[in-house]
């Protein structure tokens, strides 16, 4: 016998997941392996802590996505000394003490010890489990820019995806892309990370942009790139409130006689924003014009040129 024969199966033999339970929260959380990456300080452990608060205590939305499941409890690992401390601060008074387990995860370089925590895990049966973070929890001497070790890593926590518990891997991003993807598509590790995750959220925090967040997501409707802000819930508390900024409508709609893209063309001549590729423009406007960088970008190279004096119409200069 061989592997297909084993471990083949016809469409009529396998089972068809619906939209509504492949994810926790709408285009942003799912049932399987989801990675969470972003630079330090980005604030992945808040929003790790946000959606879980969401999840237990079963509320209607998140961020304006809809939750689809309430958990009656959720696993942390986590690798950094305090945080332990850190997330009960976060959740306390939050949701039900018993509802949250947190454990260190340490000496992951011996034998078995992966597989001693899935067992662990098959018997508490956790609505999630979150591991916070990727880079604490590889073996000694592993590298996480090697591909070899990042495959390593995947090939030990998949079977908790497997086992049907849904797992949130908390990571970092490089410095700028790498391997020729996209911010949104980039946990430090490169695609041996984003193509066993398949489901990636980018956190990301500029001093002059604020927060958003971005996905790139198997089966979601659409790939988020949401503004948002992340506040204490009441003065004194370390509890973290989560909101969603609704883009103002700055574009002139569609429906205008002018085309979308001219119009934003003309507001980059007017403002002058720090970028320098057409690719980094289409990211700064995107939820601006409701359309996608890869949409975008293309446009505004038939119309804009970078000269001494920074963005300019095309048409502009040829006069």
């Amino acid at each position: 016998m061989g592997v297909i024969s084993d471990t083949g199966r016809t469409l009529d033999q396998i089972e068809a997941v619906p939209y509504e339970q492949a994810f926790l929260i709408s285009d942003l959380l799912t049932t399987n392996i989801t990675m969470l990456s972003g630079e330090p300080k980005a604030g992945k452990s808040l929003l790790a802590a946000g959606m879980a608060t969401a999840l237990i205590n079963g509320h209607s939305e998140f961020l304006g996505l809809p939750v689809y499941q309430r958990l009656d409890h959720i696993v942390f690992g986590v690798t950094d000394e305090g945080a332990a401390a850190e997330l009960k601060a976060r959740l306390s008074g939050t949701v039900p003490d018993n509802s949250v387990t947190v454990f260190p995860v340490e000496d992951t370089g011996r034998e078995g010890f992966w597989r001693s925590i899935l067992e662990d895990l098959a018997q508490v049966r956790p609505g999630l489990f979150v591991l916070d973070n990727v880079i604490g929890a590889l073996a000694p001497g592993e590298d996480i820019s090697d591909p070899s070790a990042a495959a390593r890593f995947m090939r030990s926590v998949r079977p908790i995806s497997s086992a049907g518990i849904p797992t949130l891997l908390v990571t970092h991003t490089p410095k700028g892309t790498a391997e020729g993807m996209t911010v949104a598509s980039s946990p430090i590790g490169g695609r041996q990370f984003g193509a066993a995750a398949r489901s990636l959220i980018t956190l990301r925090n500029s001093g002059k942009k604020g927060r958003r967040i971005q996905t790139a997501i198997n089966r979601a409707r659409e790939e988020l790139d949401l503004k948002v802000t992340v506040r204490h819930a009441t003065p004194g508390s370390e509890v973290p409130l989560w909101e969603r900024v609704e883009a103002r409508p700055n574009i002139v709609p569609l429906r205008e006689a002018k085309p979308w893209h001219l119009d934003l063309a003309d507001r980059i001549v007017q403002e002058q924003p720090e970028e320098i590729s057409f690719m980094a423009l289409a990211h700064r406007y995107a939820q601006d014009v409701g359309r996608k960088p890869e949409t975008i970008r293309p446009k505004l190279a038939e119309v804009l040129t970078r000269s001494d004096d920074g963005w300019v119409r095309k048409s502009a200069e040829a006069a």
